[in-house]
C-alpha cells in the first residue's frame, strides 16, 4: 500500500491554508476543500482584525497563540508586502461597572505580555473627539488586514511548494489501515501518513468519523455599515461579554465604519452560506438595526439610526454554548497521525501562523 500524500489537510479556510503552506515546506501535502474555492466560509466573513491578546485567560492556547500570532502575522504581512494597518484599539467603558471589567482585562493583558495602557477620558477625546467614555484601554498592537489577500498569498505559495488542492471534494470517510489513513471523498480515495482536521464549522463531523466526539455550536454574527464619515481611525470596542467581544467599530479604507458582529446562536442548517447554487436560509437580519444603533449610540452620540446599512453575516464555530464561560481552542493529536482543530473561533485569524507552528510541533 503506497501513500498518495505525506499529509492531508481537511478544510481550506485561512487556518487550513496556513497549515498547508507551512507543512508544504517539508512534506507533500494534499488539501481537501468541499467548496469550489478556498476561504468561502468563516474565513472571509469576519472583522479582519489582528488581535493583541488581552481578552483570553493567561496560559490558555488562545492567549499564547494570539500574542505569538500577532507578532508573526505583522512580520509576515510586512515581508510579503500584503496590506495591513496597525490602527490600535480602544476598549471603552461607559459606566462604573464597565470600568471594573476593564481593570480586570488590563491585568490579564499585562499577564499575557501585551502592551496595554489605561487612557482617561481627556486622552481619548484628543485622539477620537466623537467617542464618549469614562476610561478606555489602548492596545497599540491591534490592527486590521485584508484576509482575502492573505489567503490568496498562502494558497499561491502552497501550490508553488508542490502542494495539491482538491476543490468540490467532501470527505465522506476516514479509516486507518496498515499505518496509513485512507481518506475517502466524493471524488476519490487517498492514502496519507497524517490527517489534519481543519474543517471549521464542520470539524466536529470530521472528528466523529474517527470516533472523537465534540459538539460545535454555530454562532451567527451580523454586520452593518455606517457610511457617514466620523473620522475614527482606531478600532473601537465595548467591554466584552461571555459570548463575544461585542459590537465594535472597524475603520475601513474608504472612511466608513463596519459595525459588528453580534452573537446569535443558530440551528445548524447547511449550507451556512449561499454557495455553489445552494441558497442558505441565513441572511443579515435587518430588524437588528435598532439594536446595533443603540449599542453604538452609547459611545458615539452623533450617530443616527438611518446611518446603518446591512452588510454581511458570518458564522463562527464555538465550543462554548449559549451561557457558557470561556472555552479554549482544541488543537490536539488524538492518535498517532491525526490532529484535530476544533472550535477555532476568534482570535483564529490572528493565530493562523502560530497555529501552523503549533501543529508542526505536534507532528
Amino acid at each position: 500500500m503506497e501513500k498518495d500524500f505525506d499529509v492531508i489537510v481537511i478544510g481550506a479556510g485561512v487556518i487550513g491554508l496556513s497549515i498547508s503552506y507551512e507543512l508544504s515546506k517539508k512534506y507533500f501535502v494534499g488539501l481537501i476543500e468541499k467548496n469550489r474555492k478556498y476561504g468561502l466560509e468563516t474565513s472571509s466573513r469576519n472583522s479582519e482584525v489582528i488581535h493583541s491578546g488581552i481578552h483570553y485567560p493567561t496560559g490558555s492556547l488562545k492567549a499564547k497563540l494570539c500574542v505569538q500570532g500577532n507578532e508573526m502575522l505583522y512580520d509576515f504581512l510586512e515581508r510579503n508586502n500584503l496590506y495591513y494597518k496597525k490602527t490600535g484599539k480602544l476598549t471603552i467603558a461607559t459606566d462604573e461597572n464597565e470600568e471594573k471589567i476593564l481593570e480586570k482585562i488590563y491585568k490579564v493583558g499585562k499577564e499575557n505580555g501585551v502592551i496595554v495602557e489605561i487612557w482617561k477620558k481627556d486622552r481619548v477625546k484628543k485622539v477620537v473627539p466623537k467617542i464618549e467614555c469614562k476610561i478606555a484601554l489602548y492596545t497599540p498592537s491591534t490592527g486590521i488586514l485584508n484576509v482575502h489577500y492573505l489567503m490568496d498569498f498562502l494558497y499561491e505559495k502552497f501550490i508553488e511548494n508542490g502542494g495539491i488542492c482538491g476543490f468540490d471534494e467532501k470527505v465522506i470517510n476516514i479509516e486507518k489501515k496498515n499505518g496509513l489513513f485512507l481518506v475517502e471523498t466524493t471524488k476519490g480515495k487517498y492514502y496519507s501518513e497524517i490527517v489534519i482536521n481543519s474543517a471549521g464549522l464542520y470539524a466536529d463531523q470530521i472528528s466523529k468519523i474517527l470516533g472523537f466526539n465534540y459538539e460545535i455550536f454555530w454562532a451567527k454574527g451580523d454586520y452593518f455599515i455606517i457610511s457617514k464619515k466620523f473620522n475614527i481611525p482606531l478600532l473601537i470596542y465595548p467591554v466584552p461579554t461571555n459570548e463575544g467581544l461585542g459590537i465594535h467599530l472597524t475603520p475601513r479604507e474608504d472612511g466608513s465604519l463596519r459595525v459588528g458582529p453580534d452573537v446569535e446562536y443558530v440551528k445548524k442548517e447547511e449550507p451556512a452560506y449561499s454557495l455553489d447554487n445552494k441558497v442558505s436560509k441565513y441572511k443579515v437580519d435587518e430588524s437588528k438595526r435598532k439594536n446595533f444603533y443603540e449599542s453604538v449610540k452609547k459611545y458615539l452620540f452623533e450617530v443616527e439610526i438611518d446611518d446603518f446599512s446591512p452588510e454581511s453575516y458570518g458564522i463562527r464555530p464555538k465550543l462554548q454554548k449559549k451561557g457558557d464561560s470561556f472555552k479554549d481552542f482544541v488543537i490536539k493529536k488524538e492518535i498517532d497521525g491525526f490532529i484535530n482543530l476544533i472550535g477555532i473561533d476568534s482570535p483564529g485569524l490572528t493565530c493562523c501562523l502560530s497555529i501552523s507552528k503549533y501543529v508542526m510541533e505536534l507532528l
